[in-house]
């Protein structure tokens, strides 16, 4: 049997509500499944989203969403589907249901302009075969209270209200801009990390007027003081909201936060033994259109290469492809034969930055045939921090 892959219709309500209250909720139903009035994909409201169900003879076997949003890769915003809510229900699963709809996905944003795509995977592993890579390091730094550096909180710092997000826009906006993988605007919380949490009434405390940095927790009873969201637009900001977070968490045993992999606690004096950082739950990301992902980017350098992407899902991205690019602008055309070569995931991972494709050459993930080739395409695709702060 065939599932046929289509859009969510209002008679669907009830059978999707059960698969999402199976697979994420512990089989608590969603409150929205009788209100036909409220959105059923309640992990973010406001936003734009679309779901889908894999249909088998009338019944729905699964169901995912895709929210559009634009996302940054080196400082330029491109068109992003974030995949999420991919479940099957129990009785049809071994049928290849979630392979067809992550086909269906992957075509469907191809179709729409979507250049990229992001999702948090539960099985990382599932996800490459559809291309899907790991980018970038979520490093989450857990400090003992008693090793927290002393730091001066030398900018007033304030509460702001949850649900008020427009003082912290300035400061997430330059925050984003520095990284590939995030978002530069946002409709409130929806799609952060907030939205995978649990409890008490959060609490944002912002630092600086205008805010330079802020933090988002839930207090909770537990010894570890655990910030949701953390952002800084100056070193300053920085430095006053931890020394702010360290009055919050003195009486617990451990204050934990992430950062990028270049963010500032682990390239400064401050980290020393007795404190960790840990790699948890990896973003993946995954190019949907190669040569738009290419020809928006700018470049202060010259030059050409050619390269093949193999990508067995969209084979209008392989190519082969010459790319040629100058500070007047990149092209990429049509061309007989490719010296870079390259699995849409290694592109991915390359064209995000992070890994580099530097990195990806000296490993073997990557080959080519021509030195003058990888001088060119990492010149055009030098590495670059990539970090994301969207839950979906």
């Amino acid at each position: 049997m065939t599932a046929l892959i289509r859009e969510y219709r209002e008679n669907d309500r009830r059978q999707v509500g059960m698969i999402w209250s199976a697979a994420f909720d512990a089989g608590q139903p969603n409150p929205n499944v009788d209100n036909p009035d409220v959105r059923l994909d309640l992990r973010s409201p406001e936003e734009d989203a679309q779901v889908f169900v894999a249909d088998e003879d009338g019944l729905v076997a699964g169901a995912f969403q895709i929210f559009y949003t634009p996302m940054t890769c080196r400082g330029v915003l491109f068109k992003c589907g974030g995949v999420s809510g991919v479940a099957v229900t129990p009785a049809a699963r071994k049928r290849h249901i979630g392979s067809a709809m992550m086909t269906h996905a992957i075509k469907h944003m191809h179709g729409t302009g979507e250049t990229m795509s992001n999702l948090h995977a539960a099985h990382e592993i599932f996800y490459r075969r559809f291309g899907w890579e790991c980018c970038g390091r979520d490093v989450r730094v857990t400090c003992p209270v008693p090793l927290f550096p002393k730091m001066d909180c030398s900018l007033p710092v304030r509460q702001i209200e949850v649900d008020d997000w427009t003082p912290l826009d300035a400061a997430y906006e330059k925050f984003s801009y520095r990284y590939s993988g995030m978002r530069t605007s946002r409709k409130g919380f929806g799609l952060s990390r907030l939205t995978q949490t649990s409890g008490t009434p959060p609490f944002v405390f912002a630092a600086g007027d205008p805010v330079e940095a802020y933090a988002l927790l839930r207090l909770t009873r537990n010894d570890d003081l655990d910030v949701i969201e953390f952002v800084w637009a100056t070193l300053e900001g920085y430095e006053s909201m931890l020394a702010t977070l360290a009055g919050v968490g003195i009486n617990r045993q451990t204050i934990t936060w992430a950062e990028p992999s270049n963010g500032p606690f682990l390239s400064s004096k401050w980290f020393t033994r007795g404190m960790t950082a840990r790699l948890p739950n990896p973003s993946m990301f995954r190019v949907i259109n190669v040569p738009d992902s290419l020809t928006r980017l700018s470049s202060t350098e010259s030059g050409s290469f050619t390269m093949v992407v193999d990508d067995e899902i969209l084979p209008s991205n392989r190519g082969p492809w010459r790319v040629s690019f100058s500070p007047e602008g990149i092209r990429v055309q049509p061309t007989d034969n490719g010296d870079l070569h390259l699995d849409i995931r290694q592109y991915t991972q390359a064209w995000l930055g992070e890994p580099s494709l530097e990195n990806l050459l000296e490993h073997g993930f990557v080959s080519c045939s021509s030195a003058e080739a990888v001088k060119a395409a990492t010149a055009l695709l030098p590495p670059k921090t990539t970090y994301t702060l969207e839950y979906y």
